[in-house]
């Protein structure tokens, strides 16, 4: 018979995007007690499968399903499974859930999850990718952009939230792109370009895909695979290109530069100086 997997529980923030804490968890013999947090919550079953007591009902969530709890509410929590359950789970504060839904709405929202357990695959598998990326990257924009973009589905999709289509400011999108263009290597945040623009970050995201073809991190990796095709060219190291661009490393440089090209920085040097 194989063993249990040990139990844990691996927390940490975003704060220096969002405020948002997030949990990397697997329990066993784990029983919450009532309890509430001030924080939306919004968990992606891994393994398993969870039951609790929410609203004077018992749920129970497995593999696939999102357990979603507005702030406040009391709920409990214990496994339904007798190899235990595990979840990757987010505590996005009501500033956050507001600010974001009021952008997509373009007014003040709300928001407020109507129902605590719903099976929805796709967006539990990108809530889970979701977190080592937060935690893991150094990369702002694109942790911030992968954060916006997950928690607008969940809006959208579960909390009934309306995308208001606004009209697209060329000057000020030619402007954010210049700035990206300007400061290739620095890291820059989405709410820093935003605000550059006095737009709203996901106003911004949206609108700059739209006009350009590609938002502004995928366009931003792009022209910073063009300049590294000309530093390469000269005979520059891939590490310094990698320092020179505003890559965190050397294989950050070659996975970009690999997806663009189909090659390694490294063989696209030797060819092109051969």
């Amino acid at each position: 018979m194989s063993a249990v997997p040990a139990e844990y529980a691996r927390y940490f923030r975003a704060d220096d995007i969002a405020p948002l804490e997030c949990l990397d968890a697997f329990y066993t013999r784990q029983v919450f007690t009532p309890h509430f947090h001030e924080e939306y919550v919004v968990n992606a079953l891994t393994l398993g499968a969870q039951s609790y007591r929410y609203h004077g009902s018992s749920h129970v969530a497995g593999v696939g399903a999102l357990v979603l709890i507005n702030p406040g509410e009391v709920h409990t929590g214990e496994s339904a499974d007798a190899a235990g359950w595990g979840y990757r789970g987010f505590y996005p504060s009501a500033t956050l859930i507001r600010g974001l839904a009021s952008q997509l709405a373009g007014r003040p929202v709300e928001p407020f999850f109507r129902q605590t357990v719903i099976y929805d695959v796709d967006l539990a598998r990108r809530l889970a990718l979701l977190q080592p990326l937060l935690a893991q990257s150094h990369d702002r924009l694109q942790r911030e952009s992968a954060l916006y973009a997950v928690f607008a589905d969940v809006l959208q999709r579960h909390m009934g939230v309306r995308e208001q289509v606004l009209a697209r400011d060329q000057p000020r999108l030619q402007q954010v792109r210049a700035l990206l263009a300007d400061r290739l290597a620095d890291n820059l945040s989405l709410q820093q370009l935003a605000d550059s623009a006095g737009l709203s970050p996901w106003h911004l995201n949206r609108s700059f895909r739209a006009e350009f073809g590609l938002p502004p991190v995928a366009w931003r990796n792009q022209l910073r695979v063009a300049r590294a095709r000309q530093l390469l060219a000269q005979g520059v190291a891939p590490g310094q290109v990698a320092a020179q661009l505003g890559f965190a490393d050397q294989p950050h440089l070659t996975r970009a530069f690999r997806a663009a090209l189909g090659v390694t920085p490294a063989a696209y040097q030797r060819a092109v100086r051969s």
